[in-house]
């Protein structure tokens, strides 16, 4: 896992991120930078988390919501961040599924259907 700056606000943010760093494959990022780019989506709300998580394959996705939960932090999924009514903010920890989960693993045009990975914007 690649380690960001990371100064934090509260010992549940640190245990968060400390936990975070120890079980997840993908990055964590918990500086005031991250976290401000993370505030806001395409719509007019803004709400900065705690923290952001990169996850790299479904596993990281599970290991963070699991982390989160018994740490009573709410967890925000985002992909592109394109939401017009604020679904991609919020206080808790961010999964940013467009950095490394971004795949198309199956397109069928006939059936009008596709497989792809959380990220695909």
């Amino acid at each position: 896992m690649t380690a960001l700056a990371s100064p934090v606000q509260s010992e549940v943010g640190h245990e968060l991120e400390r936990t975070l760093r120890r079980d997840l494959d993908g990055e964590v990022a918990f500086d005031d930078y991250s976290r401000h780019l993370f505030s806001r989506d395409a719509s007019m709300y803004t709400m900065r988390p705690l923290g952001v998580a990169y996850p790299r394959h479904a596993g990281d996705v599970a290991a963070a919501v699991r982390v989160a939960g018994a740490l009573g932090v709410p967890v925000v999924a985002r992909g592109a961040g394109t939401s017009l009514a604020g679904q991609t903010v919020g206080p808790g920890l961010v999964l940013d599924t467009s950095r490394h989960l971004d795949r198309t693993h199956e397109l069928d045009p006939d059936g009008r259907t596709a497989l792809v990975d959380l990220g695909v914007g």
